[in-house]
């Protein structure tokens, strides 16, 4: 059974220098030798309580299936390691000579795990999707929940908590259905780090508060540690950075004694961050430095990243130079991450599961269609006049508010506002200051691609969660069509009134990376390309 699902405090270690040059005698060995340092090599994973039990191979044990579980134990001794690169190296070299057997799904799930501690996420996402589906014919759901967890986790470190959201729910789900209390807690503090980094901090704070009862039920501290890790998260999404700096001086002690780097380098960028929530900046760099060294030695870009952007932040009025050597770091570790290959990526893969499980569901409800579809004929002929004047309405409502767009751009000198109008032709005077404002700071920061959703909540000083809910009771639409509506018109205008200026210039300065996703985007939006539009 894998045991790198979940961090193990390893009593005894093997020298990793010993082990890498074992494993490469193995590998040069001839047919008649093998066998005996194949053993040697399975002695040091056992020595370093990486394989339960001892395992030994005998002269008549097939050659692929030697070689299979001497390069899969050691993809789990790196991953135990913290050395994901060198786990991916061996996981790669065991995946084909586990094919159609029991050991695939472990070794998908290694991989998974490798290439996520590498923030590959998109290399991540497909191991995952592979180990899911073979962990769903088992049939076990608190196998099933694992993988899901792992999903969950991997569009988290992608930034996209949304789609996290689906995965981490149905694990919850299936895991509810057995009495595993250590999985139950993995997944109450996934869905923390899903609703926290969606703004809905008050939800993380009940999944959080779950997890670590349980942990503390369960007496395990080195675990309780990583809970408490996670609910620091939610304390600083709520302003309470002092008890998120007392919970994190209880954990990290815990994982310098266990040895887990990794742990170690996420709560000291938490510790670092709540400090200089408190403006205790001097006091925050040493925990962003010693987070940086972390994860920069374990290629962990994610995590560095975040490490980077706090010794921006801590050395903004301490140090400018530093400062700027920051984020020069930081927008350079961004554009390895979040590509635009990597996000279509982790698209496709969200879209199949979605696929797939609308398919599972269609089969199980087939045997109550008729049922339901009676069911439903009554209350939609009992609803359609509702519904239609509803969905009238708020078109309608959301047509207004795009429409004030325009005449926001074209207007040249004019207050920006775009507000949802009301039933007597006036505008709240609450609601257009808020999104004078929005407007203002979307055009500012126009040419900024990587200008998100959650960039222009932080600017406004409230939560994505806030900035989405009062968009929307404002203007009918969310947040990202809002702003993407804005980055239409705006390249409408442009194209209007520039026809000598190239369509590619023009879809960078209205803040798209590339020409291709904007006339993508332009196309989406009013049904045309951008070379249409200018030529009628």
């Amino acid at each position: 059974m894998a045991l790198s699902a979940l961090f193990i405090a390893i009593t005894l270690w093997a020298d990793a220098g010993e082990v890498e040059s074992q494993l490469k005698k193995f590998e040069a060995a001839n047919d008649r030798t093998q066998v005996a340092m194949a053993n040697q090599v399975m002695d040091k994973f056992h020595e370093a309580e990486i394989t339960d039990r001892t395992v030994h191979f005998g002269t008549d044990t097939p050659l692929d299936t030697m070689r299979m579980q001497v390069w899969y134990w050691a993809a789990e001794y790196f991953y135990a390691k913290q050395e994901y690169q060198q786990s991916v190296n061996y996981g790669e070299r065991a995946l084909p000579l586990t094919h159609g057997t029991d050991w695939e799904a472990n070794c998908l799930s290694i991989l998974s795990l490798a290439h996520f501690r590498l923030s590959e996420y998109d290399q991540a996402a497909h191991y995952a999707k592979l180990c899911y589906k073979l962990d769903e014919q088992t049939g076990d759901p608190d196998i099933m929940s694992s993988s899901l967890n792992t999903l969950a986790g991997i569009y988290v470190g992608a930034n996209r908590p949304k789609e996290a959201e689906q995965y981490i729910l149905r694990a919850i789900e299936l895991a509810q259905k057995v009495d595993n209390p250590a999985r139950m807690a993995v997944l109450q503090g996934m869905a923390s780090e899903v609703y926290h980094q969606m703004g809905d901090d008050k939800q993380a704070l009940t999944h959080a508060h779950i997890a670590c009862e349980i942990e503390e039920s369960r007496g395990d501290s080195y675990k309780l540690a990583v809970r408490r890790t996670q609910l620091a998260s939610v304390l600083i999404g709520l302003h309470q950075y002092a008890e998120a700096e007392q919970v994190l001086g209880e954990a990290i002690p815990v994982f310098r004694q266990v040895g887990d780097r990794h742990s170690l380098g996420i709560a000291l960028n938490k510790l670092g961050m709540s400090l200089l929530c408190q403006e205790r900046q001097t006091e925050a760099i040493p925990h962003y430095r010693e987070a940086e060294s972390i994860f920069a030695g374990m290629g962990d870009l994610g995590n560095e990243m975040h490490a980077q952007r706090g010794l921006y932040e801590s050395y903004w009025t301490l140090n400018p130079d530093s400062a700027k050597v920051a984020l020069d770091r930081f927008d350079l570790l961004k554009d390895s991450l979040y590509s635009n290959a990597t996000a279509e990526s982790l698209a496709r893969y969200n879209a199949e599961f979605g696929s797939d499980w609308l398919h599972k569901e269609n089969e199980q409800l087939r045997s109550r269609t008729r049922k339901y579809v009676l069911i439903g004929m009554l209350l939609t002929l009992l609803l359609v006049g509702t519904t239609w004047w509803w969905m009238h309405r708020r078109m309608h409502l959301r047509e207004s508010a795009l429409q004030a767009i325009i005449r926001n751009l074209q207007s040249e000198g004019a207050k920006e506002s775009l507000v949802k109008e009301s039933p007597d032709g006036e505008l709240p005077e609450s609601g257009h200051d808020f999104l004078s404002r929005l407007v203002s700071l979307v055009r500012r920061n126009m040419m900024q691609p990587e200008y998100s959703v959650e960039s222009l909540a932080s600017s406004m000083c409230i939560t994505r969660g806030q900035l989405n809910r009062r968009v929307k009771a404002l203007t009918g639409i969310t947040t990202q069509q809002y702003v993407m509506r804005i980055r239409m018109e705006q390249a409408r205008l442009l194209l209007s009134s520039r026809p000598d200026k190239p369509v590619s210039e023009i879809a960078y300065e209205c803040g798209f990376s590339d020409p291709t996703s904007f006339s993508r985007a332009f196309r989406h939006t009013f049904g045309i390309s951008p070379s249409q539009f200018r030529h009628k």
